[in-house]
Order: C-alpha cells, then structure tokens, then sequence
C-alpha cells in the first residue's frame, strides 16, 4: 500500500504540463522537476553485473593546445573554431580551441578511425530533448545540428519517459545489451547505478581534456563534486541546476498596511526571513482562509517534500547537519536535530492547504498563480512561468520576488542550507564501444557557451547553474533579473540530497515515517528512531563501508558558506 502512494505522487514533467493548466500558450517548457523512479522500478540489492568500468589511461599528459584552426565556418567571430551562427549575439555562445569545448571538438576530428564512431547513441529524457533538436532563437541552428556539422558524428537522441530512464539503464546493464552510448538519469540515483556497474568512471578523460567545470559552475569545485563525482571519482555531467528557491508575494510583503501590522504583532520590519521561526511568523500572520489566502506552501506530499524537510534539517549545524556520519556510516536523523526538525515540518501544516498531503507541483503552481499564497518553496523556473506577460492565467505577473532557504542561528552565526534535486545528469556508458568519443561530446555540451545556448531554449526544463548562464541576457530575461542572486546564493548554499547507492531506498523509509507524523500516527521522536533504523539496515546490506568511502567523498559537496544575521526585533 505504501509503495502504491509513494508511486502515486511521482508525476512527470510532461504530465504536469496537463495537470497544472497555468503555463500560457507561448511556452513550452513544463513548470517543475522529475523525482526519482518509483520504488517498485529500483532494483534491491546492487544488480550482478560487471564492477564500474574505469577507462585505460589514454595517456598522463594533458592535451596539447591545437594552433591549427581547421574547418571554420561563416559566422564565427575572429579566434572563434566552432559554436552557434546565423543571429544576433550568436558570439556569445562561440568557442575557441583552448577551450573546453573547442578541445572537445578538435579531439573528435582527430580521434583515430577505430575510436570515432558514426553516430552516438544518447538516452535524454523526453521533456528536454527540445534543448536539443528546436531550433532557438530564431535562425539559429540546433544543438544538434552544430554537434553533427563540426564533428561529422550523427546524434540519434532517444526520448525517454522520465520515469523509465532508471529501470532501461538497470535493463541494459543486465542483459549486456549496450543500447546507448550515454545514459540519462536524475542525478542522486548516480550511487546506485554506478555500483550496478553501468557507468564508465572518467578521470582519465578530465584529466586530459580539462572541462574547467571548476572554473564556470557557480560555487566552483563544492558544485563539481554535488553533481559530477561519486565515491572520489568523476563518473557524471550534470545537466541542470534544480536547486530549490523560496518565491513570495512582494505586493504582500510591501503593502504599507501589511507592514504596520506585521510590525506590531511580531516586533520586527516584514521583510524576507532569515531564520526559520520568522517565515514561521510571516506563514502565520497571511493565513488567511477566509480571503484565500495560505501562509506557505512548501509541499508536504510524499516524496515531493522532502527537499523542504533537509533545508531545516541542514541548517542544524554549522556548516552543516549532515545526514550520515561519514566516518561510521551510521544515520544522524534520529538525533536532536532530526526530531525538531521533523516535528517543524508537521507543525507548520496549520499554514497550508487542508489538503497539503496531497497536492504535488500542479496544486502548487496552480494556487500561486491564482494569488493563492504569500509564499512557496519551489524549483527555479517558477518565476520563468508565473511571473510571466505571456501567462493569460496567471494573476501574480509582476509580484514576485524570490529569496533565499532560510536558516538557523548558531553562535552568532547564519546557517542557511538549500539543496538540489533530482538534476537531470547524463554518463558514459560502461557498454559503449567508443568512451573517449562519448565523453567529449558530454564536455562539449556541457560547456558554458554551449550548455547557456541550450538553456536559454524555451523548448526543454534544463535550469541553470552556471556563472556564463547568470551574465546572458536570454537566460537572465526568461528567469528575471531579481532571480539571478538567489539561484546564486542558492547553489553557494547548497547540501546534496540523499545520493548513495539505494537513493531510493533512504528516500521512501524517509518519507514514510515523516509521512506517518503529518497523519498523526507517530511522533517525531518516534519516526525519527525508525527511520535511522531502516537507513541503517539499507546501508548494513548495501555495504557499510563502501557507504562510507561515497560519504567521505560526499563531504566536499556541503557547503560552508555562513553568513551574519541582520534582522532584528524593535
């Protein structure tokens, strides 16, 4: 029964663009994020099949920088090898040859015949594949077309239902069959599958080709190790940045009313919290049934709800309250920091819908574009749709603001910690018979020209988390200006969530127990006991010590950034 409720809550991207009727007829790009497949579609215990496949050593010395600029073509500006022609600013996403993408397309030219294939093979899930065959903006050529035309390598780019990718990937690696060259996934389920054997581990390759994801992802190399390192090992290309932002309702919060009631009530000016109990304050004093209107809806349905439960658990500690102790590999949740912030999350049940164990992204979405709350917890698109001309349906067009999770004081300190999930990620299959090839092609995509020209397209959910992404004037339009601090501030925030080998696994036993204290039907002190219980015994039968070599890697990818409280009561 359980696993039929939890499947039950997990909702595509595509089918929230059905379910949630709030996106107007001008956009393409559906309104939030894909978690994890179903428990039913995990596999139990790690699938017998061949160990991760590290990749031979091509060689220990870094790729020389080529000085020869061959097959240019019209458009490029000058020292410019490859990238986007045919429109106005298309410079901005052009590369030269020492560069992360010029040296990917310059080795693919020269990769030798044997190791070049004709075409490589990748799975992506459906709703983003538009990033790679719509052509945008106008004139423009596609993705894929610029791939194809500069390495002579086709693309056959497979459509996947989102919630399939785990079970084909599990599929292929089991039967041999070796479908894809590149595999699709949501990123925390990276533990899993590389211990299933089915991705090649790529230090070699970054080692000698240099994708400088240090260099251009926000955070630097605590984001490089989040999205594209597991167990020490880079075995992964992150695609996405679905770090979760609060949005509010700047109409509200900057009434000249509001204010002088909020003030008198609580003692300090109404502004965007810092601290936990004063979103608590500010969901409290706008709940407001009578007038539709809810204090906060940050979810609290199965499985959707747990980003919203490790932003208070995080904040516990300084730099941050982590979930296991990597040195033991023992869980921490039943702890004085999990009970509070488990009995945090049912208390502020009071500030939502009466139906808030139910309602997924479609109830979210829906409900703040009709005004329907003063503040909601959400993927970064929500401003890039809701707040939005070309929205007919929804009425918060222009009042919106977005800030950053709020925290917790700790000897003088701020701790405030967002995190990511689930990230669209793509890998090197441990089948594909052409590795190096398919490896420079994820570092090509990946780049910063390349991946700000594909996620500036309004034709896929790609999000964004790269400094170049955050400068480009087509990006920053479509999420807004305001927004660019706190999807900033937000990944410098950021903690990873549950991502071992049996993501899935942690995740349900979880959300259950947190689940049976909204019902009533556990305490927090209890649920918390049974839950580190059951994370326990996942990690005694997965192997505690190879838990415990990911979780000491693990510990890089948590942020450290404090900052110093500002807010003060009258």
């Amino acid at each position: 029964m359980e696993k039929k409720r939890v499947r039950s809550a997990r909702l595509s991207r595509r089918e929230f663009l059905h379910a949630a009727g709030v996106i107007g007829a001008g956009l393409v790009i559906s309104a939030c994020a894909t978690p994890t497949p179903s428990p039913e579609a995990k596999v139990e215990t790690p699938v017998p099949s061949p160990s991760p496949t590290p990749l031979p050593t091509p060689t220990d010395t870094p790729a020389p920088t080529p000085t020869v600029l061959r097959g240019e073509k019209p458009g490029l500006a000058p020292g410019m090898i490859g990238g986007p022609t045919g429109f106005e600013g298309a410079e901005r996403y052009q590369y030269g040859p020492d560069s992360p993408a010029g040296r990917a397309i310059l080795a693919l030219r020269d990769l030798p015949k044997d190791k070049k294939p004709e075409k490589l093979v990748v799975m992506h899930p459906a709703g983003a594949v538009g990033h790679w065959n719509v052509p945008f903006p106008e004139n423009a050529p596609t993705a894929q077309q610029i791939f194809e035309e500069e390495t002579g390598i086709k693309l056959e780019v497979i459509a996947t239902n989102e919630n399939e990718q785990f079970q084909k990937i599990i599929q292929d690696v089991t039967t041999r069959a070796g479908q894809y060259d590149i595999y699709s996934f949501w990123g925390n389920n990276r533990g899993t599958l590389f211990e299933a054997g089915a991705f090649l581990i790529l230090d070699d390759l970054v080692a000698k080709y240099r994708p400088e994801w240090e260099e251009h992802y926000v955070g630097g190399q605590l984001t490089v190790e989040s999205f594209n390192k597991y167990a020490g090992h880079y075995v992964c290309v992150s695609f996405d940045g679905d770090y979760q932002s609060w949005n509010y309702r700047i109409d509200l919060f900057e009434d000249p009313e509001e204010q002088k009631n909020f003030k008198a009530k609580y003692g300090w000016d109404l502004q965007w919290p810092e601290t936990w109990e004063q979103l608590d304050q500010i969901s409290e004093f706008f709940t407001r049934p009578e007038q539709n209107l809810l204090g906060c809806t940050d979810l609290r349905n199965p499985i959707w709800s747990l980003t919203n439960w490790i932003q208070r658990y995080a904040s516990f500690a300084n730099p941050a309250q982590m979930l296991f102790d990597p040195e033991t590999g023992d869980a921490l949740i039943n702890s004085e920091a999990g009970i509070k912030a488990t009995q945090e999350f049912a208390d502020t049940m009071k500030y939502k819908s009466k139906d808030a164990l139910s309602w997924g992204w479609p109830e979210q979405y829906n409900n703040m574009a009709a005004g329907g709350a003063a503040i909601t917890c959400a993927f970064p698109n929500m401003p890039k749709f809701l707040d939005n001309p070309k929205n007919p349906d929804s009425k918060v067009v222009g009042k919106l603001r977005t800030g950053l999770s709020p925290g917790r004081i700790i000897d003088g300190k701020l701790i405030r910690r967002t995190v990511w999930w689930p990230n669209i990620t793509l890998a090197v299959s441990s089948q594909t018979k052409y590795p190096e090839a398919a490896y420079l092609f994820l570092q090509w995509a990946d780049s910063s020209p390349m991946f700000t020209f594909m996620v500036g397209n309004p034709a896929g959910y790609y999000d964004p988390f790269q400094k170049q992404n955050f400068t480009d004037p087509v990006v920053v339009s479509s999420y807004h200006e305001y927004h660019v601090p706190t999807m900033i501030a937000s990944i410098e925030h950021s903690v990873p969530p549950l991502n071992l080998n049996g993501a899935s696994e942690y995740e349900t036993a979880l959300d259950n127990n947190l689940q049976a204290v909204l019902t009533g039907k556990k305490t927090a002190e209890q649920a918390m006991a049974d839950a580190a219980a059951e994370w326990n015994a996942i990690t005694d039968r997965l192997g505690r010590e190879k838990q415990i070599e990911a979780l000491k890697a693990q510990v890089a990818a948590h942020s450290t950034v404090v900052d110093t409280p500002k807010i003060r009561k009258a």
